[in-house]
């Protein structure tokens, strides 16, 4: 890769390996849907213009609101919510790492979806989930995680069903295009339910400063970074990013939250890591063939 690439590379892994640690420090002050609207409508308002003015002409979108509800839904509104809710009990590391799980869910859901008597899905495939979960299963009794942790394992899945359904129903769009919509469009039911939910805010600077840096950094220059890193060194490279975040992740928790990295805890994380490889890694195609399926989008 480019200098360049390596840049973006570090940026992204860096935006999207944050994002827990943040998640945690605005819900010691705010409740789980504040923080999720409060992400969503920020990232909103500053991916939204800049998309405007990068993408012209806009693409038209007419005959595929209806789906763009979906994806909004399946890949920003349950996801955020469930990794808020999540965080409750569980800390920004392993939350990070169970989030990486979301190739996982990946295969099995287009493997779900195929023709599964012409794509066979290779052994090792299956020897990686096998592996990556192993990884979950070992990190929760390792990090005593609580009851929050299927709350995460499904925000990977759903993230995993929103990659699935954009590449097949948008692969015509600009990505930046559909991750602005998504956003504008969980912008509102997020909202509404953080007023019908939570408390009225009432926040320290701490808090405050973590959701905007969650909506502004972390949401929108995220999806901006990645899309520029797939611009410049190509889907299968970019995809990389979902083995580095969850490093990230575990490092800002340790630093700064003086959350617990035992050996034990490193292990299961190779584990899980190690499982994503195994499960996602396809030989290069040879010449004049082309991968049927394209890398997937990370989830953050």
């Amino acid at each position: 890769m480019t200098a360049r690439a390596w840049g973006l590379f570090a940026a992204v892994a860096v935006l999207w390996g944050v994002p827990y640690l943040f998640i945690g420090l605005a819900l010691r002050d705010l409740g789980a849907m504040t923080v999720v609207a409060g992400r969503v409508v920020i990232g909103a308002m500053v991916l939204v213009p800049v998309v405007a003015w990068w993408c012209r002409p806009w693409p038209s979108l007419r005959g595929r609101w209806g789906r763009l509800v979906v994806v909004a839904v399946v890949e920003v509104a349950v996801p955020f919510t469930l990794i808020a809710l999540g965080e409750l009990t569980v800390a920004s590391g392993p939350t990070g790492v169970i989030i990486a799980t979301e190739p996982l869910f990946v295969l099995l859901i287009a493997w779900a979806l195929r023709d599964r008597d012409r794509d066979r899905v290779p052994t090792r495939a299956w020897w990686g989930l096998a592996v990556g979960f192993t990884g979950v299963v070992a990190l929760v009794g390792f990090s005593g995680a609580g009851a929050g942790v299927p709350l995460i394992v499904g925000a990977a899945a759903s993230y995993a069903l929103g990659a699935v359904l954009v590449g097949r129903w948008f692969a015509d769009l600009p990505g930046l295009v559909v991750a602005a919509v998504m956003l504008l469009i969980a912008a509102v039911p997020c909202t509404v339910l953080a007023m019908l939910l939570d408390p009225a805010p009432s926040a320290s600077v701490t808090a405050i400063t973590a959701v905007v840096v969650l909506g502004a950094a972390c949401t929108a220059v995220g999806f901006a970074s990645f899309f520029a890193l797939i611009a410049s060194a190509g889907a299968a490279r970019a995809a990389l990013i979902t083995y580095a975040a969850p490093v990230v992740a575990t490092i800002a928790g340790a630093v700064v939250l003086d959350e617990t990295v035992t050996l034990a805890t490193l292990a299961a994380i190779a584990l899980v890591l190690a499982g994503a490889v195994l499960a996602t890694h396809r030989p290069d195609p040879t010449p004049g063939h082309r991968a049927s399926e394209p890398a997937p989008e990370p989830g953050l």
